[in-house]
């Protein structure tokens, strides 16, 4: 009678194990959680993003120097300051007031006129450094963004195996309850208890370095954010799952676009361009004005005026300009040259990483709608064959078990899906689906 209501025991808690692996383990449809991984109400990927992009320290230090750089545009198109002085001719070494003692006092104010057109070049210059340091800051939001989205992935997929850890602890226990009231009746062996109990610090093990992987990618999040690395962060909810529709030449003409580091480059190529010009106008002469009034002692006053321009043709001078043309030559051609290059790259980023985030959503829809399924069904066809002593007990376990490694794989695979999607955005240059 004992034999029989162990037993029964034993397939009380087989039972509830299918029940909750049918409850748990449906193919998951695209925007699910997966079952009752985490509610909706969770920490959701949008706020972690608005949290980064408000209090990031290293975005925050782009953009001051995105401010300061812009502050550079009204300089480069400022005129030299104009110069005011007196002069005091034949004035005796004993005075001590030449105003009232020398010959002489002239005032005078002389203002340089650049040459028409220079400071225009360097303003476009500036201008165009500007908008170079604009796109700096969006590549460093862009790079933000996409470390969040890996780290909240990582976050999420991390929980959730620490979830089907936890059920399968729980499970293992009652396995390991039934196991020695079986083997105290001489209905189970000493071998099936001990080897339930290693699976059981199995999981315990696992359990440890689950528990490492949601601490690590916690601090991730806060250090992003600027918070202490301690710092409670909650449950990430789902973010929304569904495959990838857009075409991939469609993905590489956004990226050649959208992509910050592409466009800060050819900025870089506008402002070499006006920076070659500018060195170009030096050739031509600067213009200097001087105005003077002469209060004289003896005589009427007097005016005078001066009109001046600066060589730069001479023999001593011309290596400056003639170099700096050289140098700016050389900049224009290296920045073409890495622009090209760069656009090869950022090709080959994207084709790479649209190969992967491809390549893990088919390995998804195969744990939905094949491997999780079956796996199901065959712990199922376990459970009966076990009811009628088909098959022994260490056997079903192993069908279970089998079942949870596919699950843990799952929430696996939805992390690394999510951490090349967030590559492949970052690739691109922009979002590819808005998050929750």
């Amino acid at each position: 009678m004992n034999s029989i209501n162990h037993r029964l025991a034993t397939l009380i808690i087989l039972s509830s194990i299918a029940a909750g692996v049918r409850a748990q383990d449906r193919p998951i449809q695209a925007g699910s959680s997966g079952g009752n991984a985490v509610a909706d109400t969770g920490l959701t990927i949008g706020q972690i993003l608005d949290d980064v992009k408000r209090n990031n320290p290293g975005l925050n230090a782009a953009r001051s120097r995105e401010r300061s750089i812009a502050a550079q545009i009204p300089q480069a198109g400022a005129w030299e300051d104009p110069q005011a002085g007196v002069e005091f001719y034949s004035t005796p070494i004993t005075s001590l007031n030449p105003f009232t003692e020398g010959m002489e006092t002239d005032y005078f104010l002389q203002q340089m006129i650049p040459f028409p057109g220079k400071k225009g070049a360097m303003v476009d210059a500036a201008e165009a450094n500007a908008a170079m340091a604009v796109q700096s800051t969006r590549a460093a939001e862009r790079g933000l963004i996409a470390d969040t989205k890996r780290a909240f992935a990582m976050l999420y997929s991390s929980q959730q195996r620490v979830r089907v850890n936890e059920e399968n602890l729980n499970i293992l226990e009652q396995i390991i309850t039934s196991a020695r009231a079986k083997y105290s009746v001489g209905t189970a062996t000493q071998s099936d208890v001990l080897k339930v109990q290693v699976e059981h610090a199995k999981l315990q093990n696992e359990r440890s370095g689950l528990d490492q992987e949601v601490r690590s990618a916690a601090a991730m999040l806060n250090a992003l954010r600027n918070r202490p690395s301690a710092a409670p962060i909650g449950s990430a909810a789902p973010m929304p799952l569904d495959s990838l529709g857009t075409p991939l030449d469609s993905l590489i003409q956004a990226s050649l676009e959208s992509r910050p580091e592409l466009q800060g480059m050819e900025n870089e190529i506008r402002m070499n361009r006006a920076e070659l010009s500018a060195s170009r106008k030096e050739w031509f002469p600067d213009i200097m004005l001087k105005g003077t009034y002469k209060q004289m002692k003896e005589q009427k006053d007097q005016w005078a005026a001066m009109i001046g321009i600066n060589l730069p043709i001479a023999p001593w001078s011309i290596g400056k300009y003639s170099g700096q043309n050289d140098e700016h030559e050389a900049r224009l051609r290296g920045s073409e040259e890495s622009l090209l290059n760069m656009q090869n790259m950022v090709q080959s980023e994207v084709r790479d990483a649209y190969a992967k985030v491809q390549s893990r959503w088919q390995q998804i829809e195969r744990y939905q709608n094949r491997i999780l399924p079956q796996a199901e069904q065959s712990l199922n066809a376990a459970l009966a064959s076990y009811r009628i002593d088909k098959v022994d007990f260490l056997s079903l376990l192993d069908s279970y078990r089998m079942l949870e490694m596919f699950r843990m794989e799952y929430y696996m695979a939805l992390g690394e899906y999510f951490t090349d999607l967030a590559s492949l955005e970052q690739a691109i240059g922009q979002d590819l689906r808005n998050g929750p």
